[in-house]
């Protein structure tokens, strides 16, 4: 069973990047490029894993997290 990844990116290009890497790698991964659909990915996909940019259009990653936490408070979170 491959780890599910969400990852939140407003650069296109670099997500799709990033993205196709970590499907490379055997990875599930759902992307969204800005905050206003993060928490419907969130419950829709269940990630294991969630990447968030710190700023982006619609939410930042800190309030993002908050948000998320109340969801699932098991999820790895990793912000750039």
């Amino acid at each position: 069973m491959a780890i599910k990844i969400l990852y939140v990116e407003d650069e296109l290009f670099l997500g799709k990047i990033v993205k196709e890497t970590l499907e490379l790698r055997g990875f599930e991964v759902s992307m969204e490029s800005d905050g206003a659909d993060v928490i419907s990915s969130f419950e829709k996909n269940q990630p294991d894993i969630v990447f968030l940019d710190v700023e982006m259009p619609f939410g930042n990653a800190f309030d993002l997290l908050e948000q998320v936490k109340e969801i699932n408070f098991e999820t790895v979170f990793v912000t750039a």
